[in-house]
């Protein structure tokens, strides 16, 4: 679904035709306007305005996105470069495309390109204390810093027992998809991996943020599962709102069901942390909720008030950790696994260099990453190929700034398009087709430097970028050194995705089949 579909489906009041007419006419000539004052605004001799796409008043460019965004936006760069702008409801919004510009805007003008804009649905993520969707501020600084030093704790492996936790739900989804591919008369049965893979990731971040992992039919994990699956789909198709305030009268019925998604998540999250609270010993940390609440009672009150950083701030971080946990990691396994299946070469020698490294008497470790550059090749393709955060979150100017010659102004709208980094043809020749040996050197070892951005970059690249490279390679590695994934019988397995916030391929079946053990 897209914002356009979204915002069209999601009207809960009857509006007779004359009214309809009025409102017309009321937005248009508030477009027109609009635009009038945009001309007037004031460029720097030395620079240029971006060029961009012609829209409509009051939708600018929404109609011309179409249900694939990122491969139009994509398009529009062999039209106007890799720094141009389009009209998104009433922002005026500018779209950075190429590996180049992408890293001169969030590593080398980072302060710059690092805000967050000021969507009114943020408002109500996390009750307003986001990091990841808050602004670039003093107190977001402190924030992030703090949430980093949480989830170090506990994605290192000397200090706690992460990479255990990770190979049991590993052994665990081996096992439920080796059942569900089997029938009791010995043949087998198509499987669709989406629920095992999303509940095996969603509790491993459960483990790491309460210290526990779940039963598959705790219904208290299962409704946080359906949840955070929930706010993925309503997040990525986009709330008009934010860029049409005007519809926050037309779509209460929709934005009342986020705010009853969030509200289901937050008192999830509220009841596990008073359980901690309860039972927390000083010195003793289980988890990373008794890291944050070791953090609160440490951190200085007048050091966390000069910035404006309160204790909900703190403890809401695990909320974000959940959320962010879940969708990404279990999406980039279900791709590697249709990756595998549509490829029958590639894993085939990933499973035969499993075998000569690791072998079938122990399951893999961190420490094999080095000696599987195929596999990690594999992985690393997969990242890039499947592209599942497009745009990442948005981002906005924090202040008046340029690129390339053209002029940004303060809090512009900003979006990162990492599809087009992606699906660079100069780049990545033939950028469609699924090829590893694209991150492999003429020695056969993995390349030091990836010419695309996984983990985002900046700083707002992904704080638990470690962790998720330990989940995805522990993972993959498993499932690929106990199983074998086919294609159904007759089916031509195919590549597409489903837009939203997160790229997820469309649903899919795959014959799952146990490999020996000899």
């Amino acid at each position: 679904m897209t914002l356009v579909d979204l915002m069209l489906s999601s009207t809960t009041v009857d509006i007779s035709p004359q009214l309809l007419i009025l409102l017309a006419i009321i937005l248009l000539c508030v477009g027109l306007g609009a635009k009038g004052l945009a001309e007037k605004d004031i460029t720097p001799s030395h620079l240029r305005r971006p060029p961009g796409p012609y829209g409509v008043p009051v939708l600018g460019n929404l109609l011309q996105l179409g249900r694939e965004p990122h491969k139009t936006l994509t398009a529009y760069r062999k039209t106007y470069g890799n720094v141009y702008q389009l009209t998104l409801g009433s922002r005026p919004t500018v779209v950075l495309n190429g590996y180049d510009t992408v890293r001169k805007a969030l590593v080398k003008q980072a302060d710059d390109f690092a805000g967050r804009p000021d969507f009114y649905s943020f408002n109500f993520i996390a009750n307003g204390k986001s990091m990841g969707f808050g602004d670039l501020s003093p107190r977001w600084r402190m924030h992030r810093k703090i949430a980093q030093n949480a989830l170090g704790m506990f994605a290192n492996k000397k200090q706690n027992p992460i990479e255990d936790n990770i190979l049991d739900e590993a052994k665990l989804l081996v096992s439920n998809l080796v059942a569900l591919g089997s029938s009791s008369d010995g043949t087998t049965v198509p499987v669709d991996p989406h629920n095992e893979v999303y509940l095996s990731v969603g509790n491993i971040i459960c483990a790491m943020c309460f210290g526990e992992r779940y039963q598959r039919d705790d219904p208290d994990f299962l409704h946080l599962v359906k949840m955070n699956d929930e706010f993925m789909r309503f997040a990525g198709a986009g709330n008009p709102v934010d860029i049409m305030p005007w519809m926050r009268h037309f779509t209460k019925g929709s934005f009342k069901r986020f705010i009853g998604i969030l509200n289901t998540m937050d008192n999830f999250c509220l009841k596990k942390r008073q359980e901690h609270l309860d039972t927390y010993i000083p010195g003793e940390l289980r988890d990373i909720t008794d890291a944050l609440i070791r953090i609160v009672q440490e951190t200085p009150e007048e050091e966390k008030a000069a910035v404006g950083l309160t204790d909900e701030h703190i403890l809401t971080t695990v909320q974000e950790m959940i959320g962010a946990g879940f969708d990404t990691i279990s999406t980039t396994i279900m791709w590697a696994i249709l990756f595998m299946a549509a490829h029958q070469d590639f894993q085939q020698k990933v499973q035969k260099e499993i075998d000569q490294v690791i072998g079938k008497g122990r399951f893999p470790s961190a420490d094999d990453i080095q000696s599987l550059p195929f596999t990690e090749a594999c992985i690393i393709e997969t990242m890039r190929h499947s592209c599942i955060f497009p745009f990442a979150l948005p981002h906005a100017t924090t202040c008046d700034t340029s690129l390339d010659g053209i002029y940004i102004p303060d809090k512009t709208l900003i979006f990162v398009n990492l599809w087009s980094v992606n699906h660079d043809e100069n780049v990545f020749p033939e950028p469609e087709k699924f090829n590893p040996y694209r991150f492999l050197k003429p020695d056969g070892s993995v390349v030091d430097k990836l010419s695309f951005f996984p983990y985002g970059c900046g700083k707002r690249k992904c704080p638990g970028e470690l962790l998720a490279r330990l989940e995805v390679f522990m993972f993959f590695t498993t499932l690929l050194q106990r199983c074998t994934f086919k294609p159904v019988d007759g089916d031509t397995i195919k590549l597409n995705s489903k837009y939203g916030l997160t790229l997820k391929p469309n649903d899919y079946k795959v014959i799952v089949s146990q490999r020996g053990l000899d």
